[in-house]
């Protein structure tokens, strides 16, 4: 099983990744109509970064597109394994294939893309996977899941793309990073952990309504830092 979602996640990195090939002609048609001054190894980073970012949440959303398509939720629920054993096969082949893509282009120089350091980096890319994987067992097609899980998830990339600022250091090292680590994990398992115990095929209108009465608190606790940075 850890094989095939490894390939799963191979083609569908590869399809958001595959839009790369249009920046060179972004790139001639700024140069030759705009004329910005952007180079363009400078676009070719731009649109590298931009692609990771989509590639996170296209990962997260699809994990159990398969799944669907074939009918089987059924059939992982009688899989006989432990169902967090199934959390980490789908959840470690993304983590791994987008941190080998982030860290790929930051050999080139250029930083971690979007974070400061490697835990801002590795808490985001596991949180993000962690919110599709709940997304899942709630269902794709509830929007008050998707929109919930979506802006925990953008808060959780602000704080940890922003956390100088949050917290008036120079540099933002792993030890001034674990206190905002714990407590976005700790709020992602208030939300996980009863809804994976009780993940049956019940309607989704029942693990939706679930899901909104335990998401609101840490909706709210990791909305405040966000709110409290744009407003200072």
């Amino acid at each position: 099983m850890f094989l095939k979602e490894f390939k799963d996640t191979l083609k569908q990195t590869g399809f958001i990744m595959a839009f790369l090939a249009v920046m060179p002609l972004v790139y001639l048609i700024d140069s030759s109509l705009y004329k910005t001054g952007v180079t363009f190894p400078e676009y070719m980073a731009g649109g590298f970064a931009l692609l990771w970012m989509i590639a996170v949440g296209y990962l997260a959303y699809n994990m159990f597109r398969p799944e669907e398509k074939d009918n089987a939720v059924e059939y992982i629920l009688s899989l006989p394994i432990s169902r967090w054993k199934l959390l980490i096969c789908k959840t470690v082949p993304r983590v791994a294939v987008l941190l080998a893509l982030n860290l790929l282009i930051s050999s080139l120089g250029s930083g971690y893309l979007w974070f400061y350091n490697l835990t801002g980096l590795l808490a985001f890319v596991i949180f993000s996977q962690v919110c599709g994987f709940t997304l899942g067992i709630v269902g794709r097609k509830s929007w008050i899941a998707r929109l919930m899980l979506f802006v925990m998830t953008i808060c959780v990339f602000i704080i940890n793309s922003m956390q100088p600022m949050l917290i008036s250091w120079d540099n933002s090292t792993f030890a001034t990073s674990l206190p905002y680590i714990l407590v976005e994990f700790s709020l992602l398992a208030l939300i996980l952990v009863p809804m994976y115990r009780t993940w049956d095929l019940k309607p989704v209108r029942g693990r939706e309504l679930s899901l909104a009465k335990m998401a609101i608190v840490p909706l709210i606790v990791l909305a405040f830092p966000v709110v409290y940075l744009f407003s200072s």
